[in-house]
């Protein structure tokens, strides 16, 4: 599985560079597009026989006439419809050639009906860059309404692919067949609830100096999860101490969480400091924790001095108890995982160091960039890149396709599924994340494997269903993953 993902203007230029050698001309790549698309559609639903396939006049409808042109040759029955004639020459050629074969096609107007088996999007592929509107709109909306699966060519019309944000409307595909490079808006923002299943079809077998030097995110995979053995002779003292510190009064169960979290990922000792009410509830869940109550922050510095990591965060609660545990912990210089409300303290004195690891949700992100969240959900890449230049150490832009970055790169956690968008779930992250952090230091590649040992438990509990899967779920499946 190819790990890199481009930008869109990454993938022209490499096929510029692909036409420029001479390796292949553009309307051979095209054929190939659309052939492999075809032999994904027929692998998916071999027993379809009528296609509708959706023509746009760029490049992406070219692939679309090619594979009404190979359907027509293997006996379905075909209708294509077009936005408008084609615009580019390649797609011109692709459009004689099925016209030729004798497809029948038209140009579509409001009210046409057809019947399918199959839906083909090559509407508008991944040059898109504003609102759709009129008439691709309309057919976007026609196809998501008929009763056929779709598959999309390259991306899903109507979802921007440098984004994955959802550009007014889109296509609901089944099958999403992409091409050359992954594009960041198959696994991110709106456009993964979009893509169905991703196939990923390379066509052209380059060379690495083809390909460009940085791609804009790295794809993280399962087979990155490799811890070292344990040796014998190890004691607790080799594995790290975690400070879990939040729960304010009512809000005990997120600390508990977390310290559960880390004790199941590897971490020697555990801590929580927490409101005194919750300190016999806590013990009586799980006695290997240790637990604190905190009246008073002079009793948190101890706790700090024998902390390996510090994770604050979780239910600390925006009242003055969580506001001067926070303001304390400040001035530590241990590595430190910042989740939930202290990111909303964080937010309104921002600081900026080296040694931490921020976990923010859109929301979180937005308040820490002071912008609508909105607009961090549709500029996941941009917005990640922010918060390190502002705010400096390991960032996780938590979400559907999590993005975590430092200065120099950002990887992507394609993993996980709806189910885990329940309360907890990121206070059994930030858990793991403390365990591995305790263990293995404070890194990217640390950050990057707990989120993916996060998502792959979710995975693994989802099992039984998505719907009622609940934070706790997670935790047996951790032993199975970090000692795989």
């Amino acid at each position: 599985m190819d790990t890199h993902i481009y930008s869109s203007e990454q993938i022209r230029a490499l096929e510029q560079k692909v036409f420029a050698k001479n390796i292949v001309s553009s309307d051979d790549l095209m054929l190939r597009a659309g052939q492999a698309a075809f032999d994904a559609l027929q692998k998916e639903w071999p027993n379809a026989k009528r296609l509708a396939v959706f023509c746009g006049h760029g490049n992406n409808g070219g692939d679309g006439y090619v594979i009404a042109y190979l359907a027509q040759q293997a006996n379905y029955q075909v209708e294509v419809f077009y936005s408008s004639l084609p615009k580019t020459p390649d797609a011109q050629l692709m459009m004689h050639a099925a016209m030729s074969a004798r497809v029948p096609m038209q140009q579509w107007v409001a009210g046409l009906s057809f019947e399918a088996d199959v839906i083909v999007d090559a509407l508008l592929g991944t040059g898109l860059n504003s609102p759709v509107t009129g008439i691709f709109a309309e057919m976007i909306q026609v196809i998501n309404a008929h009763y056929a699966p779709v598959l999309a060519i390259d991306i899903p019309s109507g979802i921007a692919a440098d984004t994955g944000a959802l550009c007014g409307v889109a296509i609901d595909a089944e099958l999403t067949v992409a091409f050359i490079g992954y594009k960041l808006g198959l696994f991110t923002g709106e456009g993964a609830s979009h893509v169905g299943q991703v196939v990923f079809k390379k066509l052209l077998q380059l060379t690495p100096d083809f390909y460009p030097k940085t791609p804009m995110v790295y794809r993280l995979e399962q087979s990155q999860v490799q811890l070292p053995k344990r040796p014998r002779h190890c004691h607790k003292g080799d594995f790290g101490h975690v400070l879990v510190i939040g729960g304010d009064e009512g809000m005990g169960g997120a600390v508990m969480m977390a310290a559960e979290a880390a004790l199941r990922s590897g971490a020697g000792k555990v801590t929580v400091a927490t409101h005194p009410n919750h300190v016999s509830a806590l013990l009586a869940r799980c006695p290997e924790v240790m637990v604190r109550g905190i009246q008073h922050v002079s009793q948190l510095q101890p706790l700090i001095d024998l902390a390996t990591v510090v994770v604050i965060g979780m239910g600390l609660g925006r009242q003055a108890w969580g506001q001067r545990l926070w303001l304390t912990v400040q001035e530590t210089h241990k590595p430190m995982i910042v989740d939930a409300d202290a990111l909303y303290w964080l937010a309104q004195q921002p600081t900026q160091r080296d040694n931490w690891i921020l976990t923010p949700h859109g929301g979180e992100a937005g308040r820490l960039l002071a912008c609508d969240h909105q607009h961090v959900d549709n500029h996941r890449f941009d917005s990640i890149q922010q918060l390190v230049a502002r705010y400096g150490g390991v960032v996780l832009l938590k979400g559907v396709g999590s993005l975590i970055a430092d200065k120099n790169s950002v990887n992507l956690c394609p993993y996980g599924n709806a189910g885990m968008a329940t309360a907890g779930m990121g206070d059994t992250l930030a858990g793991i994340m403390a365990g591995l952090v305790a263990q293995f230091g404070l890194s990217l590649a640390t950050a990057s494997q707990a989120v993916v040992v996060h998502a792959l438990a979710g995975d693994m509990a989802a099992e039984a269903g998505e719907r009622g899967l609940i934070a706790t779920d997670l935790l047996p499946h951790l032993r199975v993953l970090l000692n795989g």
